[in-house]
């Protein structure tokens, strides 16, 4: 009996609908992710400089009173730079370089014993041991070169772009106020690090991060100290033999597109600050091939931990550093073959997400 050409198209739509039912619901679960809902008319993520804060001129004023401090010694100014960032940290900057500036102002204003006392922990007598040495040459270069108070030669060449890239990261990374900021006591308790174990803090920077592993994982355990960057690396290698710490080993991945740990494992990867620029700046191949060293290098049953800025919600506090939406890093992992199992919010614009490869 043959069929009228109405007929046959209707079965074969219903036949081809069924297919596709059945191969969504069943075959390839694993496509199915939830809509992300859109609150905020801001972008999803902004690079901008990379991990650079806007310029405003507040804060430039604020700076040029931090370099008059430095240059004369004048108390004045240090108390004037302070008022400004009391005023500007809370709606234009928070957990950028104003906070480590104002630190400096406090420092300055301070009596000496009251001084020496800020200074007892090592690392943040390092950080100011760095921008203090030579008259506070290296402070006083920051300033200059991130308000644009004073043309340098190198300026435009990528030397000098990497020498300005390298002031700012340590200037946030490493900044002794950060823990009132980030909470960073916080989020070192929600990852699941124990003594012995080994963990690779990948774009570790200077060793913010690295220094407080090394005491979690204590002297059987390992932290690799994961980045591009040799003048971070460098920095972490003279630290560690000043303080004879023996259980941090310094790698540099250079060009990025894989962690370096070649071949070693580890219980725990992780990341702060630095999947943005994974995620909005690597090509697909690069990204693939990071994310894909970070599998490798996993112990089975290890975890990855990603720290990053989200987006904030008008009516909160503003954020002009770099950031990516949570559910943009979510749903991407989990195509690489992550699955989100916790996630923690200690401030506004810092998310905390614990992944386990599966």
């Amino acid at each position: 009996m043959k069929l009228s050409r109405s007929i046959r198209w209707l079965i074969v739509s219903l036949m081809t609908g069924m297919i596709v039912w059945i191969a969504y619901t069943f075959a390839v679960p694993q496509l199915l992710t939830p809509r992300v809902a859109i609150t905020s008319p801001m972008s999803l993520i902004h690079v901008g400089s990379n991990d650079s804060f806007a310029i405003t001129p507040d804060g430039i004023k604020a700076g040029r009173y931090i370099l008059e401090m430095l240059v004369s010694g004048s108390q004045e100014a240090a108390q004037k730079a302070i008022e400004i960032y009391d005023e500007i940290i809370p709606r234009e900057n928070y957990g950028g370089e104003y906070s480590a500036l104002r630190w400096f102002a406090d420092l300055f204003l301070m009596p000496d014993q009251e001084k020496q006392k800020a200074l007892q922990d090592p690392f943040v007598a390092s950080f100011y041991d760095f921008f203090a040495e030579n008259n506070f040459a290296n402070l006083k270069e920051y300033v200059q070169r991130k308000y644009l108070l004073q043309q340098y030669p190198d300026q435009l060449t990528e030397t000098g772009r990497n020498r300005a890239a390298f002031l700012e990261d340590f200037i946030l990374f490493n900044n002794p106020t950060r823990e009132a900021w980030e909470q960073t006591s916080k989020v070192l308790s929600v990852i699941p690090i124990s003594p012995g174990q080994t963990i690779a803090d990948i774009g570790s920077g200077p060793g913010y991060y690295s220094t407080r592993f090394s005491q979690k994982v204590g002297a059987k355990g390992r932290v690799y100290s994961i980045d591009t960057v040799q003048a971070h690396l460098d920095y972490i290698n003279r630290y560690i033999q000043r303080q004879n710490i023996t259980n941090i080993t310094t790698i540099n991945s250079y060009p990025g597109t894989t962690i370096g740990l070649q071949g070693k494992q580890v219980d725990v990867a992780f990341m702060c600050s630095l999947y943005h620029n994974i995620y909005g700046m690597s090509t697909a191949p690069d990204r693939d091939s990071f994310v894909q060293s970070i599998k490798a290098a996993l112990k089975p049953g290890g975890t990855l931990v990603l720290v990053d800025n989200g987006l904030v919600e008008p009516g909160q506090l503003p954020y002009h550093g770099p950031y990516v939406a949570k559910e943009l890093v979510i749903h991407q992992l989990r195509f690489y073959g992550f699955k989100l199992k916790r996630e923690y919010a200690f401030i506004p614009q810092r998310y905390v997400l614990i992944f386990e490869a599966v």
